[in-house]
């Protein structure tokens, strides 16, 4: 059966996320039957009350943050879900406004009994034009929610200068390169676009690939994001199993790893991803002939030094590079 499309739609606190969803469901209706989980900290979920009555179902999660202490009571929600998809055409989960969507992100791509019935399409971002610069400084979940979408939505553009918002998208995108930024006043922006980007998945993840400069290189509030370019292959066995190790063991500092690589003797790009300690490989598309068979992979961390990941992936190329 066709599997039902999820997206996760974050955003730090004022953002705009509540109004956002009630556009979408607006837009969709009635051709669409959406689902909707609200998750809000607290016995008394406002924002759940706010969405729209013509989603076809809204089920409030309150007992704590969804990223963590209800991670148990999603699987019973999904379980749910699964069990009579034949009414729903949509997922739509909001998180709380202080939320580490990459929690939410790891059920659906580590886990194949959810990824049989669920396809996660993307992470879509809410941010206040006016505000987001003071919340990356100074919080961290605010960053991860950047960081980890697929769809930068700068809400409220009115509230700033033309000036300040060229700005704004330009730190977006030298923050998360393989984002899509949006600008929209109160919640509206282009549905159909929105949901259509599916950065998650292998088409995505090439383009995008494909896009990024080999040299990027950038670093605000702390987070550094480095594209790292390699002309020959890779054994890919030992490779996967050092970045295994790498986003176990640093999971704290790798926010995500993003892009596609050569490995020897396969006829494909291998795509690969990691969200926190979770690492994604799938088939992407073949290499066609006279097309340079270069490897491309995006890092965005905190505390994350080039120099040290670059030499990790240079010891499992086919002809590994000395490093001293």
């Amino acid at each position: 059966m066709q599997k039902i499309p999820v997206h996760i739609i974050t955003g730090f606190l004022g953002s705009g996320k509540t109004t956002f969803l009630n556009h979408l469901i607006r837009e969709r209706h009635p051709e669409e039957r959406i689902f909707v989980i609200e998750n809000e900290v607290g016995a008394c979920n406002i924002d759940g009350a706010l969405v729209l009555p013509m989603a076809n179902e809204v089920v409030e999660l309150t007992a704590g943050c969804l990223c963590c202490s209800l991670s148990g009571e999603l699987y019973d929600v999904l379980e749910l879900v699964s069990e009579r998809r034949d009414e729903y055409d949509r997922l739509v989960i909001e998180t709380t406004g202080v939320a580490d969507p990459s929690s939410i992100v790891q059920i659906f791509l580590g886990n194949p009994v959810v990824e049989r019935v669920f396809n996660l399409e993307n992470v879509i971002c809410l941010a206040d034009a006016a505000n987001i610069e003071d919340w990356l400084a100074g919080t961290n979940e605010a960053r991860r929610q950047v960081v980890i979408s697929d769809v930068i939505l700068l809400n409220k553009a009115d509230t700033v200068t033309d000036a300040y918002l060229d700005e704004t998208v330009a730190a977006m995108k030298g923050l998360n390169p393989y984002a899509e930024v949006l600008t929209g006043n109160q919640g509206v922006f282009p549905v159909a676009e929105v949901l259509a980007t599916e950065q998650l998945r292998q088409p995505g993840i090439e383009a995008k690939s494909e896009e990024i400069s080999r040299e990027h290189n950038h670093q605000i509030h702390g987070i550094t994001t480095f594209t790292l370019t390699f002309s020959e292959p890779f054994k890919l066995e030992m490779l996967v199993h050092e970045i295994y190790k790498l986003v176990n063991i640093y999971d704290h500092q790798v926010y995500r790893i993003k892009g596609f690589v050569d490995a020897k003797g396969s006829p494909v790009k291998v795509i690969l991803q990691s969200v926190r300690n979770t690492l994604s490989l799938e088939d992407g598309s073949q290499w066609t002939p006279g097309e340079p068979r270069q490897s491309k992979i995006v890092f965005i961390g905190r505390g994350v030094k080039r120099s040290s990941i670059e030499r990790i992936f240079k010891r499992h190329l086919v002809s590994p590079v000395a490093v001293t």
